[in-house]
C-alpha cells in the first residue's frame, strides 16, 4: 500500500488553494511534473508559474514530483491515485480527477524512466537461496562450512522490445563472502535512508 509522508500530503493540499494555484497554474505544474518524470523537460517557464507565492508553488511542485514517483513505483492505478488524493490528501474532486487523468496517460512513460535510472541497471525483484554443507571433499584447499546458493530475479526495461524483461543472476559463496555481501547491503540501505531523510 502506498504511503506518502505527512509533509508531502500537507503540501499537496495547496492544490485546493486557488489563491496560490489557479486552474491554469495547476495544469501547467502537472504537465511539467509528468514531462520531467517521463524523461523530458519542463514545458512551461518557471517564472510564469510561481506568481505571488513562489515558495509555496515550488514546494508543491517538488512534492508533486515525489508523490507521482511514489505512485508509479508502487504500481497504483489511476483510480487508486484519485482516491488517495481525495481521502488522504484532501485534494478537491476536480483537481484529483485532473491529476488521475494525466497520471493514466503518462504512467507508462514515468515507469520506464524510473526503471532506467542510472546506466540502465536491472532492479532486483526477488531472491531465492539455499544452503549446502560440505561434508567431505577430496580438495585440500576446500574449507568446511556452508555454501550459499543465491539467485536474484531482476527486472529491466528493454528499450528494443519496448517492455519489461526478466533476468536471473545465480552465484555461490562461502560464509565469509556471504557476510561481506550482507555488510555491503546493510551499508547501502543506511546510505539510502540517510539520503531520504536529508530531502
Amino acid at each position: 500500500m502506498m504511503q506518502l509522508r505527512e509533509s508531502t500530503k500537507k503540501s499537496l493540499r495547496l492544490l485546493n488553494n486557488a489563491k496560490v494555484v489557479s486552474d491554469e497554474t495547476c495544469k501547467k505544474l502537472l504537465d511539467d511534473c509528468f514531462s520531467v518524470l517521463g524523461g523530458g523537460e519542463e514545458l512551461h517557464a518557471n517564472a510564469s508559474l510561481f506568481g505571488s507565492k513562489p515558495d509555496l508553488v515550488k514546494e508543491l511542485y517538488a512534492n508533486l514530483l515525489i508523490a507521482t514517483a511514489e505512485f508509479v513505483r508502487n504500481g497504483a492505478s489511476d483510480e487508486d491515485v484519485r482516491q488517495y488524493l481525495l481521502e488522504e490528501c484532501n485534494v478537491g474532486q476536480a483537481r484529483s480527477d485532473l491529476y488521475s487523468k494525466l497520471y493514466s496517460v503518462h504512467k507508462l512513460g514515468v515507469e520506464i524512466t524510473l526503471l532506467n535510472i542510472g546506466s540502465h541497471p536491472p532492479h532486483v525483484v526477488d531472491v531465492d537461496w539455499k544452503i549446502d554443507f560440505v561434508v567431505k571433499s577430496n580438495s585440500l584447499d576446500q574449507c568446511g562450512g556452508p555454501i550459499f546458493r543465491i539467485g536474484f530475479t531482476m527486472e529491466k526495461f528493454d528499450e528494443g522490445m519496448g517492455c519489461k524483461k526478466t533476468e536471473y543472476l545465480n552465484f555461490t559463496c562461502n560464509s565469509q563472502e556471504m557476510q561481506d555481501l550482507v555488510y555491503k547491503l546493510k551499508d547501502a540501505v543506511r546510505h539510502c535512508q540517510r539520503m531520504s531523510t536529508d530531502l
